[in-house]
């Protein structure tokens, strides 16, 4: 079902009988539903026998979704388009006829996904936004392919209640240890070796940007894909919390990296930032030879793959880098990236970062030298298993 244009798209709605149209409802009459509520399905979340799957177009999905959860979209994103101009502008049941004539088009398919995803050994979990129409019928066509399902009751919805009520908490029922440093120092490097055995809540992670002018560009090259708003954020913030609930139950005290109130585009909700703020701090050093290496890997990778944004990036924003650095220090700069030089460019903006770096007033409990990883990554851990009851 394509349609060249509105008009076509309105002929074929047009030829709807909508005096026998069946109610959703009443298709759903002999399927006995089940549902399960947020707080039930935050227990198994990160169980491998869950199988969460996402409803919703892509377009949505990519905005926001639940951690773990895969996309099956019962519309995608032009045929949601589709049935809402008819929903909007003609007629409810030619909507829903509609709908499900695009979803009965992917019943095939529906049946790969989910032997694929081995749904026969697993608990499905189906959502939409609401838990309305699309879970309920996406929840129908999985029954009729002979695997049990449940919806998610108040969809995607009362997971982001969830989020919304976990940022209002006046005080945050765990503590963190802040890993702070220069640019370059390897902050997000310890973070995520860390990660392996401790809680960790990844800032710059959930949003997917190194906090920095060029944060982005990193997880760009590595083909992530953006964070597209603050509720994105703040959902990813909520999923670390919930991963480390799952796996350290029993510990209170989370390691997080130094930030400001904002990384990349997105601000850090305030009752969080403060307990960073309130937080015991190691600092993290290396040499500046190091520093300038753990840059360039990171933003423009071995293969150069991040020199044209980079370049591009430096060149858009000329207006404000002559301002920043003084025209002489731009031009020698822009000059490093036409050449081609990755690591004399990182030389001249590290030393600018340097002079920008504001340090926290607060003593560090550690310093600590990146320059031998591992040694600094087991010192950090006997400091935390000292600092932890």
């Amino acid at each position: 079902m394509e349609f060249g244009s509105q008009r076509e798209l309105f002929d074929y709605a047009l030829k709807y009988d909508l005096n026998s149209i069946v109610p959703l409802s009443e298709i759903l009459e002999n399927y006995s539903l089940n549902f399960i509520e947020i707080d039930s399905l935050e227990e198994i979340l990160y169980d491998k026998e869950t199988l969460i799957i996402d409803a919703r177009s892509p377009k949505e999905y990519a905005e926001t979704h639940i951690p773990n959860a895969v996309n099956f979209p019962v519309l995608n994103n032009e045929e949601r388009h589709n049935v809402g101009i008819i929903y909007k502008k003609y007629s409810d049941k030619a909507a829903l006829k509609m709908a499900m004539e695009y979803a009965d088009q992917k019943a095939d398919a529906l049946g790969e996904f989910l032997k694929y995803a081995e749904a026969a050994k697993k608990k499905t979990v189906v959502h939409c936004w609401r838990g309305g129409g699309r879970s309920k019928y996406l929840a129908k066509m999985i029954i009729d392919k002979g695997y049990g399902v449940t919806i998610l009751k108040g969809g995607i919805k009362s997971y982001r209640n969830k989020v919304i009520k976990y940022f209002s908490l006046n005080d945050f029922p765990f503590n963190f240890l802040e890993i702070s440093g220069l640019t370059g120092t390897g902050k997000t490097e310890v973070i995520r070796e860390l990660a392996k055995s401790h809680p960790v809540v990844d800032l710059e992670k959930s949003a997917r940007h190194f906090s920095s002018l060029f944060g982005y560009v990193p997880y760009k090259i590595r083909e992530y894909k953006p964070v597209h708003n603050q509720s994105a954020f703040e959902s990813n913030i909520y999923a670390e919390a919930l991963f480390n609930c799952h796996y350290y139950s029993n510990n209170s005290l989370y390691f997080v990296e130094s930030e400001s109130k904002k990384v990349g585009d997105f601000f850090i909700p305030q009752t969080f930032y403060d307990k960073i703020e309130a937080a015991k701090t190691i600092k993290v050093t290396s040499s500046f030879g190091n520093r300038v290496k753990r840059i360039v890997k990171d933003y423009f990778e071995e293969d150069k793959r991040g020199l044209p944004l980079m370049e591009e990036i430096f060149t858009v924003k000329e207006r404000f880098f002559r301002k920043e650095l003084s025209n002489e220090t731009y031009f020698s700069a822009l000059d490093e990236l036409h050449r081609g030089n990755a690591y004399g460019f990182t030389e001249i903006m590290l030393k600018y970062y340097d002079t920008r770096y504001k340090e926290k007033p607060k003593s560090p409990i550690a310093i600590l030298s990146t320059d031998n990883m591992d040694e600094c990554i087991d010192e950090i851990k006997s400091i935390y298993g000292r600092a932890t009851p």
